[in-house]
């Protein structure tokens, strides 16, 4: 009988033996997995709004003292500009490895101005002067990016609304004015990095090179049709922009 209580016994102990050891053993933590690394695509549709510092200059002649004949003798416009713009941009891009290419449309309203005196000397108090109403651009471009940082140039087609004015201050003097457009080119360099997935922010140096033929026989305010109102009608621009862009990126 006690034989077969011992047996019986040991029997149980060996049973339980690998429960028991199993418990005592460490328990495993689970394995980390990172997350995944966020990657940024420059592919895409964009669009946004920017907002600009811009300077330069101003330039056209004008036979509005003298009449015919004073344009050639030096009745010349030659003022600094400077002002303000802002807009918007719409756009896309398509990246292949590190290279970005890419198109854009942009239009600014602006306020960039400036006048001088003519040079005249027996021309006192008559005002020749530039304001830039609005700036606009098509341009295509080419960067090179490296994962949320893009530094791009670009250029194309540029043009520009502008009022023109050749004042006589004088009591009684006449006034001479139009608005007109101006046709050119573009050339810029910027940096842009994203600061959310689709969202990105960035800065753009522009140069803007701009002219029109010449505005001939416009009456000034005496009814008096001026032969060469506004002749060799030029611009320069430079702009500093500060850009925001959202981007409908097609890779995804």
């Amino acid at each position: 009988m006690r034989l077969r209580f011992a047996l019986l016994a040991a029997a149980l102990g060996f049973g339980y033996a690998p429960f028991a050891f199993a418990a005592d053993m460490p328990v495993r933590a689970p394995v980390y997995k990172a997350p995944p690394a966020l990657t940024y695509n420059w592919s895409g549709i964009y669009v946004g709004v920017n907002a600009s510092g811009g300077w330069g200059t101003g330039r056209f002649c004008t036979d509005a003292f003298a009449g015919a004949g004073s344009c050639g003798n030096g009745d010349i416009a030659n003022h600094d500009l400077s002002g303000w713009l802002g807009g918007g941009q719409l756009g896309a891009r398509w990246q292949a490895g590190n290279w970005v290419f890419g198109v854009e449309g942009m239009w600014d309203g602006a306020k960039i101005k400036g006048d001088n005196l003519s040079p005249l000397l027996a021309a006192p108090n008559r005002i020749r002067g530039t304001d830039i109403k609005s700036l606009y651009a098509t341009t295509g471009s080419v960067g090179w990016a490296w994962d949320r940082w893009l530094v791009y140039g670009k250029g194309g087609w540029a043009g520009a609304q502008a009022d023109l004015n050749a004042d006589n201050l004088n009591p009684g003097g006449a006034r001479l004015q139009t608005s007109t457009s101006y046709n050119g080119y573009t050339l810029g360099l910027g940096l842009e990095t994203f600061v959310w997935q689709n969202v990105s922010v960035g800065i753009e140096y522009d140069y803007y090179n701009l002219r029109r033929g010449d505005i001939t026989n416009l009456k000034n305010s005496a009814g008096v049709a001026i032969s060469c109102a506004f002749c060799s009608v030029s611009a320069d621009v430079h702009t500093v922009t500060a850009r925001a862009n959202y981007t409908f990126n097609w890779t995804k």
